[in-house]
């Protein structure tokens, strides 16, 4: 019967360090999983635009595309002159 008993604990504990063996090799993913994130997260964070920046990069965008339109502006300007111009040197 002592035996028996025996034989029963010691079945159970292999069989939870087993569990225990499966748990501890997840952990161990799931730490090094965590590592590899944080090194992405640091890395993001040291590529990202200071913010500063960033709305330095607005403004030049911004005025950028007020130039452009002024010179669109300037150039149909222009274009009219050169017809008022042609306009007036044939009917003088």
């Amino acid at each position: 019967m002592l035996a028996v008993t025996i034989g029963v604990v010691l079945a159970l504990q292999r069989q939870a360090n087993g569990e225990l063996r499966t748990v501890i090799g997840l952990l161990r993913e799931q730490n090094h999983e965590a590592d590899r994130l944080r090194a992405e997260h640091s890395r993001l964070i040291k590529a990202q635009v200071a913010p500063t920046e960033l709305e330095k990069l607005r403004a030049d965008h911004a005025a950028l595309a007020r130039l452009r339109g002024d010179m669109e502006a300037a150039k149909a300007r222009i274009i009219e002159m050169e017809r008022a111009e042609s306009a007036a040197a044939a009917h003088p």
